[in-house]
C-alpha cells in the first residue's frame, strides 16, 4: 500500500515549528525524555528542516554523543547552518531518510523524526535505511502532528515499519495537545 505524503501544511508547520512561541506550547526537554533521547547517544534528525529541535537534542546528547541533522531540502540545511552551526556535536548533511548513504550501518542509537515522516515520498525506503543505521535495539522515534488526517495514518505506519523488523516501545504517552508518537526498537 501506497502511504500518504502530505505537503499542504508545510508553510504552517514551518512557522509553528520555528516560532520561539513554540516553547510555551511544549517543553522541549522534557519531549527529548518522550522520544527517548540520552546523553552519549549517537542520534539521526531525520527532516531536521531549519533545526529548531537541533540544539535540544545536542544538549541531551551531551558531550559525548553526536547529532546528525538530515533533511533533502538543501536550503533547509542552510538555514539549520547558518542558525545552528555553532553546534559542536551535530553536523548538518542534505540526504533523504530514504536514502542515508552517509551514514554507516549500526551507527545510530537513536533515530529521530519530529513532525516529518509523514513528509518522506518513500516511505518504505526510508524505514529500511532506518533499520540499517540503527544499532541493535537502537529506537525509531517518531511524533506525528495531531490532526485527524494523520492519525488515521497512524495504523499504517506502525504495520509498515514492524514488516522491516522493528517491535513496539513502550512509549511514554500516546498522543500530547499536538501530536502523536510511535516509538520502536530495532528488533534482530
Amino acid at each position: 500500500m501506497k502511504l500518504k505524503t502530505y505537503t499542504l501544511f508545510n508553510p504552517l508547520f514551518s512557522f509553528v515549528i520555528d516560532n520561539k512561541l513554540r516553547g510555551m506550547i511544549e517543553n522541549m526537554d522534557e519531549e527529548m525524555g518522550f522520544m527517548g533521547v540520552k546523553m552519549g547517544m549517537n542520534v539521526l534528525e531525520a527532516g531536521c528542516g531549519s533545526g529548531f529541535v537541533t540544539p535540544v537534542l545536542s544538549k541531551a546528547v551531551g558531550e559525548k554523543g553526536f547529532v546528525i541533522s538530515v533533511d533533502v531540502q538543501e536550503k533547509m540545511i542552510k538555514k539549520a547552518q547558518r542558525k545552528r552551526g555553532c553546534l559542536h556535536n551535530v553536523d548538518f548533511r542534505t540526504e533523504s531518510a530514504s536514502n542515508l548513504s552517509s551514514v554507516k550501518d549500526k551507527e545510530i542509537d537513536l533515530a529521530f523524526l519530529y513532525y516529518s515522516f509523514h513528509e518522506i515520498d518513500k516511505k518504505d525506503e526510508a524505514v529500511s535505511e532506518l533499520y540499517r543505521v540503527l544499532k541493535q535495539d537502537g529506537v525509531l522515534s517518531i511524533k506525528e502532528p495531531k490532526f485527524e488526517v494523520f492519525k488515521r495514518d497512524m495504523q499504517a505506519y506502525k504495520e509498515l515499519i514492524i514488516s522491516h523488523g522493528f517491535k513496539i516501545a513502550k512509549s511514554y504517552r500516546d498522543c500530547d495537545f499536538l501530536g502523536c508518537y510511535l516509538k520502536f526498537v530495532k528488533n534482530q
